[in-house]
């Protein structure tokens, strides 16, 4: 189990910008890393309720169980690796693996045995250093949606925003809010069930 605290920056793109930042950066097709992201949630949505999220992300053989929550206005994450058949299990049957995962979640006053699977959610990922952070394009696929997305991960909240609005800036891409993953997946299943 390890813990960080997250100093993110996200922006919506266009398929245009997105196709354009991978140019200016000189990005590959084949520097895109697939990851399958699983989302999870009680049926009354308890988790989203306290802007939390709770995923396994699936990268080749490595099933990451993460819990997302808000911190001082950061993000702090909770990792656990899981092997196959814990996440099989998890994903199937909702049978939550013990840990500190487990753990807080039951803190925050959530059932953990009423989390089921919500649904997933596709993304093709590329990464690399910025300035003094991480950068991440993104392309994102579930139900019938594709987008986009650009994610600047800072050092410190004090340059963060500045790079980031530098870096926009420089390619000419408006300010545009990011929900999360799985607020847009929730979003795409609500639309599709009318």
């Amino acid at each position: 189990m390890t813990q960080q605290l997250e100093i993110e920056y996200k922006n919506m793109l266009t398929a245009e910008e997105f196709s354009a930042l991978c140019t200016a950066f000189r990005i590959k097709a084949s520097a895109f890393i697939k990851q399958v992201n699983c989302y999870f949630d009680t049926p009354t949505f308890a988790l989203k309720a306290k802007k939390t999220v709770l995923r396994i992300r699936e990268t080749g053989n490595q099933h990451d169980f993460t819990l997302k929550q808000p911190h001082n206005g950061m993000i702090l994450e909770t990792h656990q690796l899981l092997d196959a058949a814990e996440s099989r299990a998890m994903i199937q049957m909702g049978i939550v693996p013990s840990g500190e995962i487990e753990q807080v979640i039951t803190q925050l006053g959530v059932d953990a045995d009423k989390l089921v699977f919500i649904g997933e959610l596709i993304t093709k990922r590329c990464q690399f250093p910025y300035q003094s952070g991480t950068l991440f394009l993104d392309h994102s696929i579930y139900l019938d949606h594709d987008d986009y997305e650009l994610e600047y991960e800072a050092a410190d909240p004090y340059s963060g925003d500045a790079i980031f609005s530098a870096l926009l800036r420089e390619h000419c891409i408006p300010r545009r809010p990011s929900k999360s993953k799985m607020i847009r997946l929730f979003q795409a299943i609500q639309e599709k069930r009318g």
